[in-house]
């Protein structure tokens, strides 16, 4: 009888270690998720706005970018 009540006993408590695990690592990943949000909104934004605004094309973002990777790397380097 002894055993089998320190059976459940270790069950209850890996199942709370498990509930507060789980709570850390959710918390962790929302405050992850919310400082992520509004700089991809920001960025999300001036990149409709300078297709509406200006025409400019996802092709012609690329290429730039592109570019200016390439110089940095160039300047480093």
């Amino acid at each position: 009888m002894d055993g089998l009540l320190s059976g459940r006993l270790n069950d209850w408590l890996l199942l709370v270690a498990a509930i507060v695990a789980s709570m850390i690592i959710f918390a962790s990943l929302q405050k992850v998720a919310k400082s992520l949000l509004v700089p991809f909104l920001i960025v999300a934004i001036a990149l409709i706005l300078a297709k509406v605004a200006f025409g400019v094309t996802p092709e012609h973002l690329w290429y730039e970018s592109v570019h200016v990777i390439r110089r940095l790397g160039a300047r480093f380097m």
